[in-house]
């Protein structure tokens, strides 16, 4: 059973190994990081508006995160992923995003936009399946 809950330091510590997974790490597009900046960074959410962080639980263990980020009035940035290779492919990331699409929501925010690496083939049938539209971003 899945669980959104608060982010708290059991969630740090886990993000810490499965964001520094190298496979998890290029499908997240995670840039580098140290444990110092993730700190200041848990240790910066309180006071911040434009950022909604929450842990993903399943039968009650550490399983991810997601949330929103770049919040404004009325738009955000979704961003989720689960960390425990062992759920993958179980139908979790549905879950996950009716949840955070509620949170948006109750938040009024009308438009929830995302980026995803174009070799996360399975995150982006579930956006598809969601209606997210494709965007590509040409440099210039």
């Amino acid at each position: 059973m899945l669980k959104i809950c608060d982010y708290n330091k059991e969630f740090l510590e886990c993000s810490w190994k499965w964001l520094n997974d190298k496979e998890i790490k290029e499908l997240t597009m995670t840039p580098d990081f140290t444990k110092q900046q993730q700190n200041e960074f848990y240790l910066s959410l309180e006071n911040r508006v434009d950022y909604k962080i929450f842990g993903v639980k399943i039968d009650n263990k550490p399983a991810g995160a997601c949330g929103l980020k770049n919040i404004t009035k009325n738009e955000a940035e979704y961003w989720g992923y689960i960390g425990e290779k062992h759920y993958w492919g179980k139908g979790y990331g549905v879950q996950i995003m009716d949840e955070m699409i509620n949170v948006a929501k109750k938040a009024g925010i009308s438009n929830v936009y995302l980026k995803v690496s174009k070799t996360n083939v399975r995150a982006t049938n579930l956006y598809l399946k969601y209606g997210f539209l494709i965007n590509i971003e040409l440099s210039t």
